[in-house]
């Protein structure tokens, strides 16, 4: 399907109508908070940097528009109009500051932030019920990775050329897929049976010519579990320069698996987890509202925030670094639901 152009006029600098910075009563840390006008705010999953390749914008969701915090300024530019927007499927470029990828509807949507200028990639194909997950770069960053629901009963894994919006079925499963996310150097897909819960076999890994599907991390024999609970993995991400993914192992700790399945563990009660691009840093939340700086190495952690869930119970964090590791974000409810960033470099962590 051939692309094409579309010029796109996009707002001016938004102020910040809820914007605060304040100490952290536990870490002493300075925590600067900020949300779109009037809108819910959230940032965007953590499996891959929500800054832009610069570091010099975060992306997030405001409603069911995509904005951007220019971090130098602090000042908030609303990035997409218009129906039909998914928000929460941004994808910045990783190597291209000014390019992001998102979802309208079932097209893929090519925005350049410097130009304000859209380019329609291409459609995914019918047949098709929703589904359409964020996108995921291919390792060559030719192609994105995007998914669908078929029908009531199957999910689909496909790519889209990036420059000719061509698209080509990767895989089908007959069960909900989820977290879908190329390898960062190898020609590998990792995905998940999404139940919301246990699933008899969570984690995949497909080639990304669609051959030699099988189980990624599988449970061990009983005797071996570290839990004499059932080993229930969730909140995956790659690191992209160690080519491991970081998994929670539910009560028991974060798990680094490589691409054979083999795993070692830091032992602890996280929630979700994210490293640093090159694996020495990782930052995690609890339950209980706090946000950890992890070293991987030796497991020393540092509590960065404190109070995450006080006023809004149902926040998740979602923390990740940027691109250089300077930054820290992550959603909070300590008060309402905002964004929320640190500079470990000002806090003398970085």
């Amino acid at each position: 399907m051939p692309t094409r152009t579309l010029t796109v006029a996009l707002l001016a600098t938004s102020t910040l109508l809820t914007a605060q910075t304040y100490k952290d009563p536990r870490s002493s840390l300075e925590i600067f908070e900020f949300a779109a006008p009037g809108v819910l705010s959230m940032n965007l999953y953590y499996h891959f940097s929500n800054f832009t390749a610069d570091d010099a914008n975060v992306i997030f969701a405001g409603g069911n528009q995509i904005f951007r915090l220019n971090v130098r300024t602090r000042t908030v530019h609303q990035v997409t109009t218009g129906e039909g927007v998914s928000p929460y499927s941004a994808c910045p470029h990783p190597k291209n500051a000014n390019l992001l990828y998102y979802m309208r509807g079932s097209q893929v949507t090519e925005l350049d932030l410097a130009a304000n200028r859209e380019r329609r990639i291409g459609e995914i194909p019918q047949p098709h019920v929703g589904g359409h997950q964020q996108p995921s770069f291919t390792a060559d960053l030719k192609s994105l990775v995007v998914s669908k629901q078929r029908d009531a009963k199957t999910w689909e894994i496909g790519l889209m050329d990036l420059a000719t919006g061509t698209y080509k079925t990767v895989i089908t499963q007959g069960f909900r897929i989820g977290h879908i996310q190329h390898h960062p150097s190898l020609p590998l897909i990792f995905y998940v049976w999404e139940t919301g819960g246990y699933a008899p076999q969570r984690s995949w890994l497909v080639n990304d010519d669609g051959s030699g599907n099988r189980p990624f991390y599988s449970s061990t024999d009983p005797k071996q579990w570290v839990t004499p609970l059932k080993e229930w993995m969730t909140h995956e991400s790659w690191v992209p320069q160690t080519g491991e993914m970081t998994m929670i192992m539910d009560k028991v700790g974060i798990l680094f698996v490589d691409v054979e399945g083999k795993s070692r563990l830091l032992p602890g009660d996280y929630w979700h987890v994210h490293a640093r691009p090159d694996g020495k840093f990782l930052v995690a939340d609890d339950n209980k509202g706090n946000l950890w700086l992890i070293e991987s190495a030796t497991d020393n952690r540092r509590l960065l925030a404190s109070g995450l869930r006080e006023g809004v119970r149902a926040s998740h964090a979602h923390a990740s670094f940027d691109h250089s590791g300077r930054y820290v974000l992550f959603n909070t409810g300590h008060t309402k639901q905002v964004i929320a960033l640190i500079d470990l470099k000002a806090a003398g962590l970085f």
